[in-house]
């Protein structure tokens, strides 16, 4: 048997966030009071869902923790709920940032538990004791950063732009993580000197250089981003960092996979994530949050590889493999007149990303407009979904 209840899905002012991204897909008036920089589905206790069930509303976490067998997966491996559903809501850069393992993020999770670090202390690096792989697919047009780019671009940035700083730390790196960490370790007065004749360099080669083939260059691509994060955060020194990742261009529906250790940072754009239930984050830059260096260089992976793309084929039901074999995200797309089967089994949410989508099963049914989702878990069932829009469907078998 299985059982089908909406959930209310929590809001994450960041300052990051869009003022209208996601008030515009659940219909409310914008721009909004506070930036809205993510939508949390799942049990994480920093910001659980609301299940509405026997007649009530309890967060999703006090439920998993009360019933373990009637809110998990009847074949599950352990009772912590399996993941983390997000929309992002990107209107400036993320922070630069790393997850660790979950062999780091149990060791460190213990450590500060044992020095008496709160949990809402914002110098603690670990709110939990898992790991944070996790898919990032496009809603939209997206920008992002990820991974460090191949060292022969890299020379040809220092040759080109005049980077004094960017030789010397290339001379010093074998690896990918060489150069992460030699980057992290430039003093704080030669990281800011570093930082102010980068975007220097920047805007005298942006001003010469106005030819289109030059404008679709890496190096004009670059010298972009340098004027966007010093429009967002002038005089951050994660400015250097952002320089030698990889930028990638996302279009709708295509996704890629951050495995645990690897830099990323999500520049602009809308997309859905999936993750493990994790909010562990080490952060490098571009952002006022608690930044320890050495604790990122602790978790920084030795590979820093561009990652794949993934692009499901078109139609109205595309699938994408996740990390972990027993995770898929899947993406349903409704036309007016038609109606669906949708087959679900163990723990699954449905989040509708625009329109409204009927979903039903024997004796239940729910409309759903932007951001609202139900849960379904149990045996394998199969849900009938109908109406105009989309849904995003993240499962674990």
């Amino acid at each position: 048997m299985g059982e089908l209840f909406s959930l209310d899905n929590p809001i994450q002012n960041y300052a990051w966030g869009s003022r209208e991204t996601l008030g515009l897909i659940r219909g409310v008036p914008v721009p909004t009071e506070a930036p809205e920089a993510e939508l949390w589905v799942g049990a994480h206790s920093s910001a659980p869902s609301l299940a509405h069930v026997d007649g009530g509303a309890q967060p999703l976490d006090t439920l998993v923790a009360q019933n373990p067998d009637r809110f998990l997966n009847p074949r599950r491996e352990n009772d912590t709920f399996p993941f983390l559903f997000k929309i992002l809501a990107i209107e400036s850069p993320l922070s630069i940032q790393v997850h660790p393992t979950a062999q780091q993020a149990s060791r460190g999770y213990r450590e500060e538990e044992a020095r008496g670090v709160a949990l809402d202390d914002p110098t603690r690096n670990y709110k939990d004791q898992f790991s944070k792989p996790e898919t990032l697919i496009a809603l939209t047009p997206m920008r992002i950063l990820t991974g460090v780019r191949d060292f022969a671009e890299l020379r040809g940035f220092a040759t080109t732009l005049k980077l004094d700083w960017l030789n010397g730390v290339l001379a010093q790196a074998k690896t990918p993580r060489d150069l992460l960490v030699a980057i992290v370790r430039i003093p704080q007065d030669a990281a800011s000197t570093a930082t102010a004749k980068t975007v220097k360099a920047a805007k005298k080669w942006a001003k010469k250089h106005r030819d289109a083939q030059e404008q679709n260059s890496a190096i004009a691509g670059a010298v972009e981003l340098v004027a966007l994060v010093d429009a967002k955060y002038p005089g951050d020194r994660g400015l250097l960092l952002a320089l030698v990742m990889n930028l990638l261009h996302l279009e709708p529906g295509d996704a890629v996979f951050t495995p645990d250790g690897q830099v990323h940072a999500y520049v602009s754009g809308t997309a859905i994530e999936l993750m493990y239930p994790s909010d562990n984050v080490m952060r490098a830059g571009l952002t006022s949050k608690h930044v320890d260096e050495e604790e990122l260089i602790t978790v920084l992976g030795e590979h820093q590889n561009i990652p794949t793309i993934q692009r499901p084929a078109a139609g109205a039901l595309a699938t994408y493999t996740m990390w972990d074999e027993r995770l898929s995200v899947t993406r349903l797309s409704v036309t007016e007149g038609e109606e669906l089967a949708l087959p679900l089994e163990g723990v699954a949410v449905t989040l509708c990303t625009a329109g409204t989508v009927v979903v039903r099963d024997e004796t239940k049914t729910f409309t759903l407009t932007g951001t609202q989702s139900v849960m379904y878990v149990g045996d394998p069932a199969q849900l009938s979904v109908a109406g105009q829009g989309e849904l995003y469907i993240a499962a674990q078998r």
